[in-house]
């Protein structure tokens, strides 16, 4: 998976040859005396190297005051199983390969007793932030998570000092300062039962432990005014594999990260990765939110040509794979050539194996299929697909498939799957696959999956690219499989009356605080569709809204046409002006840090979302239902910067504006009718 053209490697017998600084690009790494160094251009750690017991020293921005120190103490500890020695410790240069961009790791391995610990500290280029992989060695793991009870009876002599960090985590800090905020927020997956999908706990800690669930942990020093984040990238809590019930313990002490991903029986000789905990420096709040951004675009091959698209898919009108023929989808293809699609998936019932969700009674596939499951239905499509590729290139669209790997057996028999889809590929060019029905309840489940995403795209060198279903399951969440993909997000009908695009624009406008909404697959829907369904005042029914507001709400993240196109009216042909001018500028829309402005949507409020670049960058804004015709929306650019905004599409009288942002870093926007949108270009202004 990595390409090392420089290894420095020290052994116990060598330590002094890591006093050389090895370097790539702007990232360093270096041994130098007692102290361990990792630095870019962005940030600056130091640990005390402590015969390979590294302690975390200071973290601190190179561009700021921002700085951090910790209390001495052991950020890393195996319950019963002691530090005894380094054995092995590496830097390397690793060129970007088909998963990971060009980076600097810093590579510890050590024994615990009968137990081996390897960390991989990663940092990349002009990111503030640094990440360590963690995995153990081992063949039952003492996991040392018994907890200290005390309740406070009143009495001062119960009343005790804060209690030090737990002798078990793979991660911990300890604050040289009383005075913090602490934030956790929790994400929820499985859309197809939650609709609320971030939650956020803010507290001072005291003396006693609190354990917080949630990915993300954002600490603020009110003293020093300084910030920092942990990201835990793992599945979310309901998710995640050998869970000790939660993943943050923080007291007036510091935090602590307990440890999670490792089963208690090991497997011998082969290594057990954990969860990766990724740490940023910032001077505040808004800025751990940028240097969260750009890390976890910059941590992975974001390639336009590969991941922009407005994808159109066969199930979102509840059709299931009763349709699904080569006549249909050669007339779905010309309506989606004639609205600017630019990719278009065939969901179940493309392949000779009928699933479980099939309109057919003899469909009961799900969790075990064999490769003859997955050839072309001889039935529905009696060329195989050699019509409908042909028919799709002429038109310039690129094709997907639905694809369901082999569950059974904790995904026993993941090579064959992925010899499926790499012959796939081959034969007919399809690089994009939709992943559907996945449960990872077991350690083996997620190694044997992870196996399968890593062999199929190292096989077409990349060129598959995977659809990941977040809609129901024990899955991967929003930040376990980032190198393979989009997120699909949620299905959402008319015909169950579920389909609300405000709540649509909510959910992404929740997430995109803190994870990149263009790695999101958003749907918009046929709003024509079962009007009849929805309560005649329902203010929030989608035949409320103009179908260009449909798609402009997806636009933050990369649209989904989740709809037949052949069921459309004649007057959605309205939409393919919108969408062509959005493909003009999606690419660049998406190559900023797209955050969330204005109010949270509700229907009635004035919300939005700005993306930034160094010089400029987009707004998109909403006014949904609001009896306000202007709203002041508080940004991120700086206070009095002086900006020229230039209309892409949508409302607002003005094509060209020049406004000044307020003291408190407002702009002013209006927009003249409700349910509306615009989406400006801006730059700034010397």
């Amino acid at each position: 998976m990595k390409i090392v053209l420089l290894s420095v490697v020290c052994t116990l017998i060598g330590l002094n040859l890591c006093n050389a600084k090895t370097r790539l690009k702007d990232c360093e790494a270096y041994l130098e005396n007692d102290t361990l160094v990792i630095r870019n251009s962005q940030v600056e750690q130091k640990w005390l190297w402590n015969k390979g017991n590294i302690q975390l020293l200071s973290y601190k921005s190179e561009h700021s005051s921002s700085a951090l120190s910790w209390k001495k103490g052991n950020p890393f500890a195996l319950g019963g199983s002691g530090f005894t020695k380094n054995v092995a410790f590496e830097i390397d240069r690793n060129r970007g390969d088909i998963f990971l961009p060009d980076h600097l790791a810093v590579y510890i391995e050590n024994q615990h007793g009968n137990v081996f610990s390897k960390r991989i500290l990663r940092i990349f280029p002009d990111v503030a932030t640094i990440s360590c992989d963690y995995y153990l060695k081992y063949e039952h793991l003492k996991t040392g998570f018994e907890e200290e009870q005390h309740k406070a009876d009143g009495t001062e002599k119960h009343q005790k000092k804060h209690k030090k960090l737990q002798k078990s985590h793979a991660f911990a800090v300890g604050f040289d300062s009383k005075h913090w905020q602490i934030k956790t927020v929790n994400f929820k997956d499985a859309t197809d039962i939650h609709d609320n999908l971030v939650y956020e706990t803010t507290s001072i800690p005291y003396r006693s432990s609190e354990k917080r669930q949630g990915n993300l942990l954002i600490g603020e020093d009110l003293v020093k005014q300084s910030c920092f984040f942990l990201l835990k990238e793992a599945p979310n809590t309901a998710s995640q594999i050998a869970y000790p019930g939660f993943d943050f313990e923080v007291s007036q002490g510091g935090v602590r990260v307990p440890f999670s991903g490792f089963p208690l029986q090991g497997r011998g000789d082969e290594w057990i990765k954990g969860y990766t905990i990724t740490m940023g420096l910032a001077e505040n709040q808004a800025g751990c939110l940028l240097a969260l951004r750009q890390y976890l675009k910059a941590s992975i091959n974001y390639d336009p040509k590969q991941y922009e698209m407005v994808m159109m898919n066969t199930w979102g009108d509840r059709g299931q794979d009763g349709k699904i023929s080569e006549a249909f989808i050669l007339r779905e293809l010309e309506e989606a050539e004639a609205l600017g699609i630019s990719h278009f998936q065939i969901d179940d019932g493309w392949q000779q194996g009928l699933s479980a969700n099939s309109v057919h009674r003899s469909g009961r596939l799900w969790d075990a299929w064999t490769p003859e499951n997955w050839m072309p239905n001889k039935e529905r499509f009696p060329n195989g697909l050699t019509k409908v590729i042909k028919s799709a290139k002429k038109k310039g669209i690129r094709l997907g498939l639905w694809f369901h790997p082999s569950n059974e057996n904790d995904y026993a028999t993941w090579e064959t799957d992925a010899e499926i889809l790499i012959n796939l590929n081959k034969e007919t060019g399809i690089d994009y696959f939709k992943i559907d029905g996945v449960e990872i309840p077991t350690k083996e489940a997620a190694i044997n999956l992870e196996r399968f995403f890593e062999k199929v795209k190292e096989e077409t060198n990349g060129n598959v690219f995977f659809n990941l279903d977040l809609t129901a399951g024990t899955r991967g969440g929003y930040f376990s499989y980032r190198p393979y993909g989009n997120l699909f997000l949620e299905n959402r009908y008319t015909d169950w009356a579920n389909y609300y695009p405000f709540r649509t624009l909510r959910n992404v406008w929740s997430l995109a605080r803190y994870f990149p909404p263009e790695l999101l697959q958003v749907e918009f829907l046929n709003k024509w569709r079962n009007a009849g369904k929805y309560p005649a005042d329902d203010l929030f029914a989608p035949d409320n809204y103009d179908f260009n507001y449909l798609f402009a709400i997806a636009m933050v993240g990369q649209p989904l046409a989740w709809f037949e196109a052949t069921g459309l009216p004649a007057e959605a042909g309205s939409v393919a002006e919108t969408i062509s001018k959005y493909r003009e500028v999606q690419a660049d829309f998406h190559s900023g840090s797209i955050l969330p402005i204005g109010d949270e949507p509700s229907g009635r409020s004035w919300t939005g979302f700005q993306s930034i670049t160094e010089d400029g960058g987009y707004f998109l804004i909403f006014r949904e239902n609001s009896s306000r015709s202007a709203a002041e929306l508080q940004t991120y650019l700086p206070a009095e910067q002086q900006v020229s905004l230039h209309k892409i599409m949508g409302g607002g009288s003005e094509e060209e504006l020049t406004l000044k942002v307020s003291s408190d870093q407002r702009l002013h926007f209006e927009l003249p009718a409700e349910n509306s949108f615009v989406l400006y270009r801006y730059t700034k202004e010397n």
